[in-house]
């Protein structure tokens, strides 16, 4: 089973074929209705061109560092099922990390109450 902050390889839905396995970072908490089954994550990258992705910091990684610089897309999110998708873990990122990137994604999904003259 996936914990939270765990960074997994699963299928990357941006390439075709059966070897394309991408890392995730697993966001979400026991809350889902099927905590044991499955997991929300978000994307990992080794391409810093995205805006408003978040580079990954050494001080950030709990285990599994890898030797390229890592970043995440808090917008590219995933519904995986820890049986069918996901295919190994990599590490496990800190909590404090994790908790920053599932604020910045749930920034995207509440309404703006703020509007901006176009």
């Amino acid at each position: 089973m996936a914990e939270r902050g765990d960074v997994v390889w699963a299928p990357d839905p941006f390439k075709s074929g059966s070897g394309n396995p991408r890392p995730w970072l697993v966001v979400s908490a026991d809350r889902l209705p099927y905590p044991n089954e499955e997991s929300i994550a978000v994307a990992f990258t080794t391409q810093s061109h995205h805006p408003g992705s978040f580079a990954v910091p050494s001080k950030a990684w709990v285990r599994g560092e890898p030797q390229t610089q890592s970043y995440v897309l808090p917008w590219t999110v995933a519904t995986l099922k820890d049986e069918t998708h996901i295919v190994g873990v990599q590490g496990t990122i800190s909590d404090e990390f994790a908790d920053h990137v599932t604020t910045t994604l749930s920034s995207y999904l509440s309404p703006s109450t703020d509007v901006e003259d176009t």
